[in-house]
């Protein structure tokens, strides 16, 4: 059941996407919102506590997916679920992606919170690779290795859709799937053939590249 606070958190989240967030204030949203402002600042005492809640709220989503494999269940990672629900949220808060740079300069705690919630994410999936290779269904790294796995998953996570539209892929469904096949194809290498047979790595490759080409014969 929705609440007041929910309701400002997606009102906001429209919002910036649509007018972008540096061009956004709390007035907007109240407006946009129906609501006065000194009822927004029931909830939230100013625009930056809006942001960092909406931000919370996308890396608690991921979250979610990192650590849903317990420490003493041996199961291959659903690693489809993760990027696909990933993507959707980042098409949903665009402006998080778009305007990161501006948001990081101009709100300290924003800065804050994303540093150390990006730090949070590393250490949750360096603790998922490790489950994964104690179970045989990833190769075993050494330390620096696997910091550089860790970095560079979160990396091409983040910034997958800047190449696509650099090389002119005009689809936003397209270039979310092609987002989704470079981080499946940045962990395949890294998987045993045990975590091959048994995970979903190999024919979540397969549907990604049934959907591109079912778009792309349109």
């Amino acid at each position: 059941m929705s609440t007041r606070r929910d309701d400002i958190l997606e009102t906001a989240t429209q919002l910036f996407n649509e007018k972008g967030c540096m061009n956004s204030s709390t007035r907007h949203i109240a407006d946009k919102l129906g609501i006065s402002v000194g009822n927004l600042y029931y909830y939230f005492k100013n625009k930056e506590e809006i942001i960092i809640a909406i931000y919370e709220n996308y890396m608690e989503s991921i979250s979610s997916h990192l650590t849903s494999i317990k420490d003493d269940i041996d199961a291959p990672f659903d690693y489809y679920s993760l990027f696909s629900t990933q993507m959707e949220l980042e098409k949903k808060c665009a402006f998080l992606r778009l305007e990161i740079s501006n948001l990081y300069k101009t709100y300290p705690k924003v800065k804050e919170t994303i540093e150390k919630r990006v730090l949070e994410k590393a250490k949750e999936l360096k603790h998922l690779f490790l489950h994964q290779a104690k179970y045989g269904y990833m190769i075993s790294l050494d330390e620096d290795e696997l910091q550089f796995v860790c970095s560079n998953t979160w990396v091409i996570g983040s910034q997958w859709e800047l190449y696509w539209i650099f090389t002119k892929v005009e689809d936003e469904n397209l270039r979310k799937l092609h987002g989704i096949l470079n981080l499946l194809y940045t962990l395949k290498p890294y998987h045993t053939q045990k975590g091959l047979e048994k995970s979903s790595l190999i024919s979540s490759i397969e549907l990604v590249q049934n959907k591109i080409k079912n778009l792309t014969n349109i």
